[in-house]
């Protein structure tokens, strides 16, 4: 049972990472959003972009010596460190994308029965839609917050570790943050399969018995 979901997790994970690979086929380091290469850059993610920017920069002033902070539009950095551009790639519609799809699919319902006749040639198929599946209207919101607060972190966190030391941006930026991010993707499905989907099931036995 945990490997089975485990890997149901996976395969969710896998599908939703290599759609958007496939239909989101412009480039992560611009200023425009291509599916299918058709350009449907909404005139929203500029604002978005320089909301972000404000909120890290918000985060990097909770800091000592922080005040030499540079801050034009959507442009991030100190004079000795990287002068990093906050683009729609940053903004972690990704990542929200791929926990959005895991948690709506995942476990989305359960076959009670399955009984195919062939002398009747017909098909006898139950689909039961658990309850606790309502509460993903509140949880996945919940877990989208929760993904925006790291990303602001990650971004705050990526410009002052580089100040003085540009060269670990690679590092950081596709290395140890992208772990931590798909680390917290995989922590709030945990949340969600220990504490809403067993404790449901729970509730089913004993109320069984």
């Amino acid at each position: 049972e945990p490997f089975s979901s485990i890997f149901y997790f996976l395969i969710l994970l896998f599908l939703f990472h290599f759609s958007w690979k496939l239909s989101i086929d412009g480039d992560m380091h611009g200023n425009y959003i291509y599916l299918f290469n058709k350009n449907i850059t909404p005139d929203w993610i500029f604002n978005i972009n320089e909301w972000l920017t404000q909120a890290a920069a918000f985060f990097i002033h909770l800091f000592p010596n922080t005040d030499s902070l540079i801050v034009e539009s959507n442009y991030l950095y100190f004079e000795d460190g990287l002068k990093t551009q906050i683009i729609w790639g940053c903004t972690g519609v990704k990542q929200m994308f791929i926990f959005c799809g895991i948690m709506i699919f995942y476990r989305m319902f359960e076959i009670k029965k399955f009984r195919y006749s062939k002398e009747k040639h017909s098909l006898d198929l139950q689909i039961h839609f658990p309850r606790y599946n309502r509460k993903k209207w509140w949880y996945i919101p919940m877990g989208c917050l929760a993904l925006t607060i790291y990303n602001i972190i990650r971004i705050g966190s990526i410009s002052l570790l580089t100040r003085g030391r540009p060269e670990i941006f690679d590092s950081l930026h596709d290395g140890i943050f992208r772990i931590i991010y798909y680390t917290i993707i995989f922590m709030l499905w945990v949340i969600w399969e220990e504490y809403f989907i067993k404790k449901a099931k729970k509730e089913n036995k004993t109320i069984q018995q």
